[in-house]
C-alpha cells in the first residue's frame, strides 16, 4: 500500500513539473490573447495569463483562489453545457462580473490538454461588438407599424432587455429647465414615465453640452438627484434629442444598478437610437397638429352641411309662410271688421313674422343671402350699432368703447357686420347678471403670422383688423366654450332662445375670410376677438408677404412664467427659452410663489396670465416684486388692456400683452419690457 502511496505521489511530482514548465513557456506567458488553465473536475484557475488578468480585472494570486463558476454571471448548469458544447462548435460566449461589478462578453475557445491534466480556454472581451449587436436584434424586432410614441414605448423596452434590465428613458423637454416622460422601462417592462427637473441631473449637463457617459459612481457624482438615488444607480448614459435645426426637444437616457462598459461602440450605437427617437418625437408633434387641424375642418364641413340643410329647410318653411299668410289675409277680408276673429288673426301674423325671422336666419346660415361688399369702417358701424342697442340694453349694463384711430378698412357686407355686432351684444347683454356689469368692445390693426396661421385652419396670414367684444358676466364652462358654434345650441331657457346667433357670426365672419377667438373664464367673463382681412385701396399690396424676416431678439435673463393653460405656457416656454432666456415654468400661482422662495439667483421678469384660480396676476406680483425688487413685470390675458384696466384689475401703463400673440410678438415684447424697463 505504501508502495502505491509513493508511486502515485512521484506520478503527481512529474505532474506538476510539467505544469510549471507550461506555465513557465513563453507558448503560454507570450500569447497576445487572455488565457486561462483550469483544473478540470473544479474549473479552479490553475494560472493566468497577464492578458486575462488585466480583461478581468483580478491579480494573479486572486485568480488562482478562484474557479471559473465564481468570475461569470451565468449558474454552473449553464457554463457547463456551454463549455461542453464549445468543444464541437467553438466558440463560447459567457459573461464575466469585474471585481467593480462591470460585465464584459467573453468570446473564445476551450481545448484538452490531456498530458497536462488542464483545460485551456482563450478568449477575448467582444463587450463593444456584442452589445450593439445586441442592442440592434432587439431594435429590430419593432413592430415597423409602431411609429410615434408607440415606437417610443416599444424602444425604450428593447434598450432595457439589451441592458441587462437597465432603466430605459425617453423623454419631451418642455422647458429650459423640465422634462416631461414619453416612455420609460425597467427590466424590459413599461413603467409609467417620470417627469422631473433637470438642475442637478446629469441630464442637464447633456442638455448643456451632448451625449454624456458615467460609467461609474453617478450617484456620487449627483447627490441631489433624487431619482437616481431611488433608483441606486451606478451608471448613467445620456444624449440629446434634436430637431433638423439642431435644437434640443428631448433627451434619451440609461442607467443601471451596476457599471455600464465605457464603450465607443455602445455611445455611437446609443447616438443612432436617439436620432430615431428624435425623428417619432417630432412625428408625434406633427401628427398631433394635423390632427388639432382635421378637428377644425371637420367642424366647417360639419357648419357647411348644416347650413345647406338649414337653407333646404328655410326655402320649404318659407313657401309655407308664404300660403299661411295668404290664407290669413283672406280670412281677414272674409270676417267682419269688428270680429273678435280679427285680433286672433292678427295674432297669428305675428307669429307667422316671427317664424320668418327664423327662416332669414337659416338663409344667413346657409350663405344664401348673396353679400354686398364694400369698403367698410368698422368703428361707424359699432357707432351705429351702439345707437340701436341703447334701446334694448338695461340700465345695469354699461358699455365702454376703445376705438383705435387710424383703423383700416374691411371689405365686408354692412348689413351682415351689423347682425354679427347685434348678435354679439345680445350674448354678452344676457351674461351680465342684474348686479350689474359692462360690455367693452374694442378695435385695433394687426397682423396674424404664420405661426399664429400654423395652427389655426382657414387662416391666412396678413393684416386684419381685430374687432373685440367683452363682457364681465357668467362666462362658459369649458364643454360649452366648444359647442357654442354648432347651430341650435343654446344654453338659455326654452322660449328665449334659437341657438342660431353665433352660428350666423361664425359664418359670416369666415365668409369674410376672417377668423374668431373665444376667451372665457367661468364665473369672469368671456371676450370675442374677430379677424377681418384689412381692405386694400386698388391692387392688393403685395410686399407685406415679401418682407425679409426679423431677427427676433435674444436674451440671457431669467424668466417666470405663470399660465394656467398648459398649452399656452408650453409654448411660451419653449419660445424664450429657444432665444436664449432661463425659463422657470409654473401653472399655477402656487407653484410660482413655490419656485420663487426656492431660487438663489434673480428673477429679472414676471410673465403671468392675469386672470388665474385663487390669486390674480396682479396679486402674484406685488408678492414676487417684495422678494425681488428688481424683478419686472409682464401681464397677459384674453381680456384686452382697457377692459382689465376698466374693471380695476390692471393699473393703467402696465407692461400688457394681449391674446392671442404669436412667438414673435412675445419675444418682441418681453425685450422691450427688459430694455425699458
Amino acid at each position: 500500500m505504501g508502495e502505491f502511496h509513493k508511486k502515485n505521489a512521484m506520478r503527481n511530482d512529474a505532474l506538476e513539473r510539467k505544469r510549471h514548465e507550461l506555465v513557465a513557456s513563453p507558448l503560454f506567458n507570450l500569447t497576445f490573447m487572455p488565457s486561462l488553465l483550469l483544473l478540470p473536475d473544479s474549473l479552479r484557475i490553475y494560472r493566468a495569463t497577464d492578458a486575462a488578468s488585466r480583461t478581468l480585472g483580478y491579480s494573479h494570486d486572486e485568480l488562482q483562489q478562484k474557479t471559473l463558476y465564481d468570475l461569470v454571471v451565468e449558474p454552473r448548469e449553464q457554463v457547463d453545457a456551454v463549455l461542453t458544447h464549445a468543444r464541437t462548435h467553438p466558440p463560447f460566449l459567457l459573461t464575466a462580473r469585474r471585481p467593480n461589478r462591470e460585465e464584459r462578453i467573453l468570446e473564445g475557445i476551450i481545448h484538452s490538454l490531456d498530458e497536462y491534466q488542464l483545460l485551456h480556454l482563450s478568449f477575448a472581451d467582444l463587450t463593444d461588438l456584442h452589445l450593439p449587436r445586441r442592442a440592434l436584434r432587439e431594435t429590430a424586432a419593432i413592430d415597423p407599424r409602431h411609429t410615434g410614441y408607440a415606437y417610443l414605448q416599444e424602444l425604450v423596452c428593447a434598450l432595457s432587455r439589451t441592458f441587462d434590465g437597465a432603466h430605459a428613458y425617453i423623454g419631451r423637454l418642455i422647458e429650459s429647465t423640465r422634462v416631461e416622460g414619453v416612455a420609460q422601462a425597467a427590466g424590459g417592462v413599461l413603467q409609467e414615465p417620470l417627469d422631473y427637473h433637470l438642475h442637478g441631473t446629469p441630464c442637464e449637463n447633456v442638455v448643456t453640452t451632448g451625449m454624456c457617459a458615467y460609467p461609474s459612481g453617478v450617484s456620487a457624482l449627483f447627490p441631489k438627484d433624487a431619482e437616481l438615488q431611488a433608483m441606486g444607480a451606478e451608471s448613467y448614459l445620456g444624449a440629446p434629442l434634436r430637431d433638423p435645426q439642431g435644437r434640443t426637444i428631448g433627451i434619451a437616457w440609461i442607467t443601471h444598478t451596476k457599471p455600464l462598459p465605457d464603450s465607443d461602440a455602445i455611445r455611437e450605437i446609443f447616438q443612432l437610437f436617439a436620432i430615431r427617437a428624435a425623428h417619432e418625437l417630432l412625428r408625434e408633434q406633427r401628427e398631433q397638429e394635423a390632427e388639432q387641424l382635421r378637428a377644425q375642418l371637420l367642424q366647417v364641413q360639419k357648419m357647411e352641411s348644416i347650413g345647406r340643410m338649414a337653407g333646404g329647410l328655410a326655402h320649404d318653411f318659407n313657401n309655407l309662410l308664404t300660403a299661411v299668410l295668404g290664407y290669413i289675409e283672406l280670412a281677414q277680408g272674409a270676417a267682419p271688421p269688428n270680429s273678435s276673429a280679427q285680433g286672433f288673426l292678427n295674432n297669428a301674423i305675428t307669429a307667422v313674422e316671427k317664424a320668418a325671422s327664423v327662416t332669414r336666419q337659416l338663409m344667413t346660415l346657409a350663405r344664401q343671402h348673396p353679400m354686398q361688399r364694400q369698403p367698410v369702417d368698422l368703428n361707424a358701424l359699432i357707432q351705429e350699432a351702439l345707437q340701436i342697442a341703447q334701446t334694448w340694453l338695461p340700465s345695469y349694463i354699461q358699455v365702454q368703447t376703445y376705438l383705435a384711430q387710424p383703423l383700416w378698412r374691411v371689405e365686408a357686407d354692412p348689413a351682415q357686420l351689423t347682425q354679427v355686432l347685434q348678435n354679439l351684444l345680445l350674448n354678452a347683454r344676457d351674461a351680465i347678471p342684474e348686479t350689474g356689469g359692462v360690455i367693452t368692445l374694442e378695435t385695433q390693426n394687426t397682423t396674424l403670422d404664420t405661426d399664429y396661421a400654423r395652427s389655426h385652419y382657414q387662416v391666412v396670414p396678413g393684416e386684419y383688423v381685430m374687432l373685440m367684444i367683452s363682457d364681465n358676466g357668467i362666462g362658459m364652462k369649458p364643454h360649452v366654450r366648444e359647442r357654442i358654434f354648432e347651430p341650435f345650441f343654446t344654453t338659455k331657457p326654452r322660449g328665449q332662445g334659437t341657438g342660431l346667433g353665433l352660428s350666423i357670426v361664425h359664418n359670416i365672419v369666415y365668409q369674410l375670410g376672417g377668423h374668431i377667438w373665444v376667451y372665457s373664464e367661468e364665473g369672469k367673463g368671456t371676450t370675442f376677438k374677430i379677424y377681418l382681412p384689412r381692405a386694400y385701396d386698388g391692387a392688393r399690396l403685395q410686399s407685406a408677404s415679401l418682407t425679409t424676416p426679423v431677427a427676433l431678439p435674444r436674451g440671457q435673463e431669467t424668466i417666470l412664467v405663470v399660465e394656467d393653460q398648459t398649452e399656452v405656457l408650453e409654448v411660451a416656454a419653449e419660445t424664450l427659452r429657444l432665444q436664449g432666456y432661463t425659463v422657470l415654468a409654473a401653472s399655477s400661482p402656487a407653484e410660482a410663489l413655490q419656485i420663487a422662495q426656492s431660487l438663489n439667483e434673480p428673477i429679472h421678469l414676471l410673465v403671468t396670465d392675469v386672470v388665474m384660480p385663487v390669486m390674480s396676476g396682479r396679486e402674484l406680483a406685488d408678492y414676487l416684486i417684495r422678494l425681488y425688487p428688481q424683478m419686472r413685470v409682464l401681464y397677459v390675458s384674453g381680456y384686452t388692456e382697457n377692459t382689465i384696466v376698466h374693471h380695476g384689475v390692471l393699473d393703467s401703463g402696465v407692461h400688457f400683452l394681449p391674446k392671442p400673440y404669436t412667438p414673435a410678438q412675445l419675444l418682441q415684447k418681453v425685450r422691450e419690457v427688459l430694455d425699458n424697463g
